[in-house]
C-alpha cells in the first residue's frame, strides 16, 4: 500500500506519530511511482485534510487515516494509549505513544467480518440465508428466525446487553456458548415478529459467530485468522480472547467474579505474545481508563482488535481485490438487504454487517461505526472512488462525530461543512 506526499503539521504539547516520507512505500515492500504521486495531490487537497486532522488532534486521543484504494492521503496518531490527562498534552512516556499500528478494540465495526464469514459458507454451499437457525441450534426458542434475519438485525431476537449479569456463571468473561444457554433456558420472547422491523440488536450476530464455529468445526478466532485475515494481510489483529489470554492457545484462567460483577479486572497479555504492536485500553468521558467488561468475552457482534493500518488492507482485500468473498457476494453485502415482509424499506439501509447511505453530495457510502467500553471508532468506504476513511479512539468523547463528512467534502471539493454523524 502506498502514500502520497504529506506536509505535516507540528503540534505544540501533543505527541503525534507520523509517516511521510517522500516517495517512499506505506509498507516497506510497495513503492509509489512519481506519477501516482502528482496524480494524487492534483486529484485532492491533501493539505486542506491535514488541517483538519491536526485540529481534531487537539481533541482526539486515537488515530485517524484517510485513503484512496492503498494511496493514504493523510495519516495521523494523537495521544496515549492510556490517558495521564486531558487532551491536548503531551504523551508522559515514550512506551505510552499512540501510533499508527495502535491496536484498538473495534467494537461493531467487527461486524463485518463476522457477516464475510457467514457469506462464505454460504458461497461454498455449507449454509443458505434462507435457513433457520432453529436447524442448527433446535433448543433455540426462536422459530422462523433465519440466517438473513440475523444478518439484517430483523430477527426479534432480544438484546443481551439488556440481561441481567446474574443470568450468567461466574466466569470472569462471558462468552457464546453461555449467551446460547441462557436463550435456551430463559427462553425470552421477541421483541418483535421476525421480518417486521429492523433493530439493531448484538445478538444476531453473537448467534451467527457460534453458526460459524459449528459448521466450520473452528473455533470462532481461528475460522476468522484463517480465511479473512490471512488473506487479506491483516497479520496484527486479533480477537479479544487472545489478547487476555482466554482463547485456545493460552489455558489461562482468570478467578471467578460475582455473577452481578460487570467487569473483570485484569490485564492485557504482554506485547509479543499475541502481536507486536502496542495496544490501547478504553477510556470514558471522565479519563478513566476502563476495566473490560465481562461481556468482552463474547464474539461476533464486537471482539476484534486491529488499527487503521490492517483496516486499509482489509478494505482493498475485501471491497476492492475480491480476496475474501466473490465480486457478486461483496455486492450482496453492500446494499440494502433489511426489508420488510410487507415489501417496505426501513429508513436505516443496512447489508450485511454494513450500513448504507446514500448521500445527496457524496453518494453511495458503506459504513460502520463502534462504541463499546470506552472504544469510539468510524469506519468508511466509498465504492465509487474507493475512497476510505477511518477513525479509531480509545477516549469517549465524540472528537471525530461528523468529522467524516468534513473530510468527504474537501475530497470532494464541496464547501459546505454541515457534520452527519453515522450510526454505530
Amino acid at each position: 500500500m502506498r502514500k502520497a506526499i504529506i506536509p505535516i503539521a507540528v503540534l505544540l504539547c501533543l505527541v503525534l506519530t507520523l509517516q511521510a516520507d517522500t516517495g517512499t512505500a506505506f509498507f516497506p515492500d510497495l513503492f509509489l511511482a512519481k506519477s501516482s504521486i502528482d496524480t494524487i495531490d492534483d486529484r485532492y487537497d491533501i493539505e486542506a485534510l491535514e488541517f483538519v486532522a491536526n485540529e481534531m488532534s487537539q481533541k482526539l486521543n486515537g488515530v485517524m487515516l484517510v485513503a484512496v484504494r492503498d494511496t493514504v492521503l493523510m495519516e495521523h496518531a494523537c495521544g496515549e494509549l492510556v490517558l495521564t490527562g486531558l487532551p491536548p498534552r503531551p504523551c508522559m512516556a515514550d512506551h505510552n505513544t499512540m501510533t499508527n499500528t495502535t491496536l484498538f478494540d473495534l467494537a461493531s465495526i467487527s461486524k463485518q467480518f463476522t457477516a464475510a464469514a457467514v457469506l462464505q459458507l454460504c458461497a461454498q454451499g455449507k449454509i443458505r440465508l434462507e435457513d433457520s437457525i432453529t436447524y442448527y441450534f433446535p433448543n433455540l426458542p426462536y422459530p422462523g428466525v433465519t440466517i438473513k434475519h440475523l444478518l439484517t438485525h430483523t430477527s426479534g431476537i432480544p438484546e443481551y446487553f439488556d440481561f441481567k449479569y446474574t443470568v450468567y456463571d461466574s466466569s470472569a468473561f462471558i462468552d457464546n456458548q453461555q449467551l446460547l444457554q441462557v436463550l435456551e433456558q430463559k427462553r425470552y420472547a421477541k421483541t418483535f415478529a421476525t421480518g417486521t422491523k429492523f433493530d439493531y440488536v448484538n445478538t444476531n450476530y453473537a448467534i451467527l459467530a457460534s453458526l460459524v464455529e459449528l459448521v466450520s468445526e473452528m473455533p470462532f478466532e481461528e475460522y476468522v485468522h484463517e480465511n479473512i485475515f490471512k488473506p487479506a494481510g491483516m497479520e496484527n489483529t486479533c480477537f479479544f480472547t487472545e489478547i487476555v489470554g482466554i482463547d485456545d492457545k493460552h489455558d489461562k484462567e482468570y478467578p471467578k467474579v460475582s455473577p452481578k460483577s460487570e467487569y473483570a479486572n485484569v490485564l492485557p497479555l504482554p506485547v509479543g505474545d499475541v502481536v507486536n504492536v502496542p495496544i490501547a485500553r478504553g477510556h470514558k468521558k471522565e479519563v478513566r481508563c476502563t476495566q473490560y467488561d465481562r461481556l468482552n468475552g463474547i464474539l461476533g457482534d464486537k471482539g476484534i482488535y486491529s488499527n487503521v493500518e490492517d483496516m486499509l488492507r482489509w478494505a482493498n482485500a475485501y471491497f476492492i481485490d475480491y480476496k475474501i468473498l466473490p465480486k457478486e457476494w461483496v455486492e450482496l453485502a453492500t446494499q440494502r438487504e433489511n426489508q420488510l415482509n410487507n415489501g417496505q424499506s426501513p429508513k436505516s439501509i443496512y447489508g450485511y454487517g454494513l450500513r448504507i447511505e446514500e448521500s445527496p453530495k457524496h453518494g453511495k457510502l458503506v459504513y460502520h461505526g463502534g462504541l463499546w467500553n470506552g472504544f469510539q471508532n468510524l469506519f468508511l468506504y466509498r465504492p465509487s472512488d474507493n475512497v476510505v476513511i477511518i477513525f479509531l479512539s480509545n477516549f469517549y468523547n465524540r472528537a471525530h462525530a461528523g468529522r467524516s463528512n468534513e473530510m468527504l467534502n474537501i475530497l470532494d471539493g464541496i464547501q459546505d461543512n454541515d457534520a452527519v454523524q453515522f450510526d454505530e
